[in-house]
């Protein structure tokens, strides 16, 4: 057989090759402000024409809309939003020619978005414990034992990744895990007395109003550093928040796109990446009710001082 044929062969039994060709098509889960800057830098950085379609938050939009997009050609599609991240994989799943890349997916595990098609790449919505515990080291390096409020379910990786990384800081840590948001109040009052601070990660479990404003009182009452993964936790009292920067992940989604659609980089290949850029939240008013007084150079390090 000649080299030619040979090649021929190869070209046609490999993985679909991204086009790019074709518009880029974002899908929004819903009209959340949230998805506005990412969006205005995706569209920026990369510097060619956007198709954007919204679901609203109503899943019944879902089929049409999918169709749409499908029906246009698109060289890519980025999904921001579970729903839209959802939806933009089962459409997909039967043409991983297109490449579909995700964000602001809160546990994007559970969504098995990775799982059974390597058309899907994307950024998590989590820094990583290890970036998260360094912040902390940081602007508190009198923490010498951490505790962690979590969920088998959900955040058991989280974990094992916050030990590895406190060992390489010199730092404790003591987790309790629960199964049940209504757990909380127990987990955390098996933790208080031996621990320096609190941290809580992106937890479905955690999260609710109720574990919020309780767990914002009893901090502030037992004079404890509570750390999360909200701005708006920390307006409502706690002290600190280690957030992905919400610009950046488009700037971020974009270069994404370009190496798929311009580099030959398979979505496979890319996996899902850590935000690369971090937003630091601080409550200086939480800060004064339980004894801590913050340095300038503390201050100058937060992105946004909540007074």
């Amino acid at each position: 057989m000649s080299r030619r044929w040979r090649a021929l062969i190869l070209l046609l039994f490999t993985w679909p090759a991204w086009s790019a060709e074709g518009p880029v098509a974002v899908l929004l889960s819903d009209s959340e402000a949230a998805y506005e800057q990412p969006l205005a830098e995706f569209e920026a950085k990369l510097m060619r024409d956007v198709s954007v379609y919204n679901l609203h938050g109503d899943i019944k939009r879902a089929p049409e809309l999918m169709q749409r997009i499908m029906n246009s050609g698109p060289s890519l599609i980025l999904a921001l939003g579970a729903k839209a991240a959802y939806f933009a994989k089962a459409a997909t799943a039967s043409r991983q020619d297109v490449p579909v890349v995700f964000a602001m997916v809160l546990n994007w595990q559970r969504y098995k978005l990775m799982q059974g098609q390597g058309n899907i790449a994307g950024i998590d919505s989590d820094v990583s414990s290890g970036t998260q515990l360094l912040s902390l080291n940081l602007l508190f390096p009198e923490v010498a034992r951490l505790g962690i409020l979590y969920s088998k379910t959900h955040s058991s990786s989280t974990i094992d990744e916050a030990v590895r990384a406190a060992e390489l800081v010199g730092m404790d840590v003591v987790s309790y895990p629960i199964d049940r948001a209504k757990e909380l109040k127990q987990g955390y009052r098996r933790l208080v007395g031996r621990v320096d601070a609190l941290w809580l990660p992106t937890d479905p479990v955690l999260y609710t109003l109720d574990n919020i404003h309780w767990l914002k009182r009893q901090c502030l009452k037992d004079r404890l550093i509570c750390i999360g993964q909200s701005d708006n936790i920390v307006r409502l009292g706690m002290l600190l928040a280690v957030n992905p920067d919400i610009p950046s992940i488009g700037l971020q989604a974009a270069v994404i796109a370009e190496d798929i659609l311009h580099h030959g980089v398979k979505p496979s290949e890319i996996g899902v990446q850590d935000p690369l850029g971090t937003r630091l939240t601080l409550n200086a008013g939480t800060a004064k009710k339980i004894g801590l007084t913050l340095a300038e150079d503390v201050l100058r390090m937060a992105d946004e001082v909540v007074e």
